[in-house]
């Protein structure tokens, strides 16, 4: 029998919220969908409150879609996500009537107007000042039809992926957010997850426990925006990317390769090494024999997992939740950016005693269900991936040898042989989630902490009273990626600096000097004589509390700062400026 508790729990909550009132709404959500979605409503609310983030909801009338995408303010109001659900069996009925019949053209038909159906919400997303987030078709489930039939089930299938595969073409490149709904129902299973009766009689397809996981797995995107998924996975060794112990049992004798138990540690890498091509960085943390682990990872030939796949190494016998400690600030990341894997139950204690910021996951017992540890959890789920987080290990490893280099000069030598080049980027769609992530994750060197959705960044590049900036930066080592944002409002008589904030990584190199130089030059093009800067103080971006007074401006205020433009402090000489325009 079905536990309904979980999704009663949620419509008592939200229930509850509704009557009591409460906090005033902070993000507004638009739902269109090809059939009547009002029941998922609560199933969204829920987890967002329980996130700390009060939603308020907007539902078109069902199989509106089309209408909706052409004018999504004018027909919900306000927005900041709107949510896009579809069926085929909905929207293409008539089409897909006769794909089922066999006639000829049908799928071409659904093809067409699928592509159609693309391009009209690929449009709503470029165009709109709001992220788009859009459902993948689930396989149809058409009233009256036999899914057990093989003759309708290919039919379907066939139609399913055309149709799908043309909504995409129609989708282009258009900034949208996927929420797989097919995946979701083939979790939940066909038959479960729909209510026959109430699809006839309310247009509502779905079970309660349907509307319930389509609610939590729409809530987490939408926390996804402002709240990345974790950054690093850290790995213990024996028994963990392996099985055995490489210091009792030799490279030769621990269990790796394509026979079970080794197979199993096998299948873990390969999900790991896929989690890396997402951007997540892999670093070890093992009590063990440093020349050992090297040895494994260089001779065994069953190892999937490289040297250069490992973004850092702590193979020492000090306490694990130590060397967590140095990965992060190595990394320069927050702790609670780790998640551990570990097969020891005390190393786990341990850690969640010393560090308990730090996400653990357990090695299971059942050694043929580790493959799956990692996406059973849900941690890295709907995670958005930006060009820099593809090129992250990559980037630290550029960084030893930049301090490798830095080690046998002196800091004016140094600077001055990096050959920095900094290119100055007037911020355009193409950067838009890139600098919404950098707002929402950088912490330390950041004078405001504004956080920032895309559908924030894109209506800040649309007004004609804000400069929105990027920097990405290279030097003769590699490209440290797009690192830095800054959004600036024309003022009268100062111009104000709402956002200056760079990643740590490219931090003590003269970057944020050049950056501020070029950022109130251009802001002078325009006619801007003086600029405003403030200071909002939190616990984590004690560092540039002097950032201003470095750079010629005065406090005028508790955490405010003022400076004519002549006074704010030239580029380095060692640094490259380059001016792009968005393309």
């Amino acid at each position: 029998m079905v536990d309904l508790e979980p999704a009663r729990a949620a419509q008592r909550r939200w229930s509850a919220h509704q009557r009591d009132g409460g906090a005033a709404a902070e993000t507004s959500i638009g739902v269109v969908a090809s059939f009547t979605a009002q029941p998922v409503e609560p199933f969204i609310g829920a987890p967002l409150l329980e996130a700390g983030v009060v939603p308020e909801f907007h539902f078109a009338e069902y199989n509106q879609i089309h209408q909706v995408c052409y004018d999504p303010v004018g027909a919900l109001g306000r927005l900041d996500f709107l949510v896009v659900l579809w069926r085929i069996e909905d929207v293409f009925a008539a089409g897909l009537e006769r794909a089922l019949r066999g006639e000829p053209g049908a799928v071409d038909e659904v093809v067409i107007a699928a592509r159609e159906l693309g391009g009209t919400v690929g449009r709503a997303a470029r165009d709109g000042d709001f992220s788009v987030v859009v459902s993948t078709p689930p396989f149809p489930r058409p009233l009256g039809v036999d899914l057990v039939d093989s003759t309708v089930g290919v039919r379907l299938a066939r139609i399913h992926g055309a149709a799908f595969e043309a909504f995409l073409a129609g989708i282009g490149d258009a900034p949208v957010r996927w929420a797989d709904l097919n995946a979701w129902q083939v979790a939940a299973g066909v038959e479960p997850s729909h209510d026959v009766v109430k699809a006839i009689v309310y247009r509502q397809p779905y079970t309660t426990p349907f509307w319930h996981a389509i609610g939590g797995h729409l809530a987490d995107i939408v926390l996804r925006e402002s709240r990345p998924a974790p950054k690093c996975v850290v790995l213990d060794c024996d028994n963990t990317l392996w099985g055995g112990v490489v210091g009792e049992d030799g490279v030769g004798g621990i269990e790796l390769g394509t026979a079970f138990p080794g197979s199993a540690y096998n299948e873990f890498q390969k999900t790991l090494r896929a989690l890396k091509d997402r951007g997540v960085l892999l670093a070890i943390a093992s009590k063990n024999n440093p020349q050992e682990v090297d040895d494994v990872f260089a001779q065994h030939d069953d190892m999937v997992l490289k040297r250069e796949d490992v973004a850092v190494w702590r193979v020492n016998w000090n306490p694990k939740s130590q060397s967590l400690r140095e990965i992060a600030q190595e990394l320069n990341i927050g702790i609670d950016s780790l998640v551990m894997i570990d097969d020891s139950h005390y190393e786990l204690a341990e850690i969640a005693n010393a560090t308990p910021e730090v996400r653990t996951l357990q090695v299971p017992e059942e050694v043929g269900l580790l493959p799956d540890v990692v996406a059973s959890s849900g941690l890295f789920r709907n995670m958005k991936v930006s060009a820099e987080d593809l090129a992250r290990t990559d980037m630290i490893q550029q960084e030893s040898a930049r301090k490798h280099a830095a080690a046998a000069m002196s800091r004016e030598e140094f600077l001055a042989s990096l050959e920095l080049v900094l290119d100055y980027v007037e911020v355009g769609t193409e950067h838009v989630g890139r600098v919404a992530q950098l707002t929402n994750k950088t912490n330390q060197f950041n004078l405001t902490t504004i956080r920032r959705t895309e559908a924030d960044i894109r209506a800040l590049v649309a007004s004609d009273e804000h400069l929105v900036r990027a920097i990405r930066v290279a030097d003769k080592f590699g490209d440290y990626g797009l690192v830095g944002v800054a959004i600036l409002e024309a003022g009268d008589p100062a111009w104000e600096i709402d956002t200056f904030l760079m990643s740590c990584r490219v931090l003590s190199r003269g970057i944020e000097t050049a950056f501020l130089a070029t950022l109130t030059a251009e802001a002078g093009e325009l006619g801007a004589r003086s600029f405003l800067g403030r200071y909002v103080a939190t616990p984590k971006n004690v560092l540039v509390k002097d950032l201003y007074p470095r750079h010629g401006f005065v406090e005028v205020g508790p955490g405010e700062f003022r400076a004519e433009l002549a006074d704010v402090t030239p580029a380095p000489d060692y640094v490259a400026v380059r001016k792009e325009a968005p393309c």
